[in-house]
């Protein structure tokens, strides 16, 4: 193995096996942070997710200041970016797991994961290259520009980055202190989980330049990648996001038998047209939003872009209406 392949390897999959560990110990999962608040207002797990999306904002722009990685801006699809983002959230509701949470599942001995992870990439392939291309292309042609180039937050105010970064660490930091306390529970404690999640968000934009351009941190297209690859030599060379799904479940399996949590788990059988469905909608939306939870509510939205932070937003609506239809209509 030459100098070039080993880094390319190695950050890939330690990267995966980072994020796959730190996940599985804290909980870390966007359906369960906004089932928790939605159904028990319980917000412990939101917490870890703004402190999460803080922390990453920080790092990314300390390793922009830097020099250290350069990060194209996603566009501001605003129609992809809304319409994916509120099927996604439905999607991931259906299936009761996020994108990331699903690859950690795996290393927990969720059976149903794979169910999940099947119709993600059957869904996400449907949408790049299949069938729904052309519903993509037409949804993903409006789009919003400050100045001929993709918004931020920091370019559609016009300031400085630490500025908008300086504004939004006093509103989220305001919101968690006024907190109630934290339910008790086998998972590490918000603050923990938000912050290591926040750290590896950020170092993955780095370790992802081995691989050139640089991702982060992605559960998306990737995954899609994973079912075409080694059907139909699509794409026709393993990419750094590929390796990265290889370390996630391993990650995960180490954190779960050290603290007791693995365990072969079978679905119900009725269960799983459900989760083959959610994970279908997870899979297309998350193409049509450009990016999962991960990809565009963390890694991407760490940047300030506009379209990501819009694709985020609109996946909690999706979630919330998915939530009131299965759960709280008839309450």
């Amino acid at each position: 193995m030459d100098e070039i392949s080993l880094p390319f390897y190695a950050s890939a999959v330690l990267t995966g096996f980072a994020f796959g560990y730190v996940t599985q110990r804290g909980g870390f999962c966007l359906t369960r942070a906004l089932s928790n608040l939605y159904l028990m207002g319980d917000p412990t797990i939101v917490r870890a997710y703004l402190l999460a999306l803080l922390v990453a904002t920080i790092g990314t722009h300390l390793l922009l200041a830097l020099g250290l990685v350069q990060i194209p801006i996603r566009p501001f699809h605003w129609l992809a970016n809304l319409v994916g983002g509120l099927l996604f959230g439905v999607g991931m509701i259906l299936s009761g797991g996020c994108s990331g949470s699903t690859w950690y599942r795996l290393g927990e001995g969720a059976v149903g994961a794979w169910v999940v992870l099947v119709g993600f990439a059957m869904g996400a392939t449907a949408m790049s290259v299949g069938i729904l291309a052309p519903v993509r292309k037409s949804l993903q042609g409006p789009a919003v520009t400050v100045d001929g180039a993709p918004p931020t937050l920091a370019s559609v105010i016009g300031v400085s980055p630490w500025i908008v970064i300086g504004l939004l660490g006093l509103v989220v930091t305001l919101f968690l202190l006024r907190g109630t306390g934290e339910p008790e529970h086998a998972k590490w404690r918000w603050p923990i989980t938000g912050t290591l999640v926040g750290v590896l968000i950020a170092v993955g934009w780095w370790t992802s330049t081995f691989g050139e351009p640089p991702t982060g941190i992605t559960f998306a297209i990737n995954t899609g990648q994973a079912l075409t690859y080694p059907l139909v030599g699509y794409p026709n060379r393993l990419n750094w996001s590929m390796l990265l799904l290889v370390g996630v479940p391993i990650g995960a399996y180490l954190a779960a038998r050290q603290s007791g949590e693995f365990r072969w788990k079978l679905p119900p059988g009725w269960s799983l047209v459900q989760l083959f469905a959610g994970g279908l909608i997870m899979g297309s939306a998350a193409i049509l939003a450009e990016g999962c939870n991960i990809t565009q509510g963390l890694t991407n939205s760490a940047t300030l872009a506009v379209g990501s932070l819009v694709a985020f937003a609109a996946m909690w609506v999706g979630a919330y209406g998915a939530v009131w239809v299965m759960f709280l209509r008839n309450g």
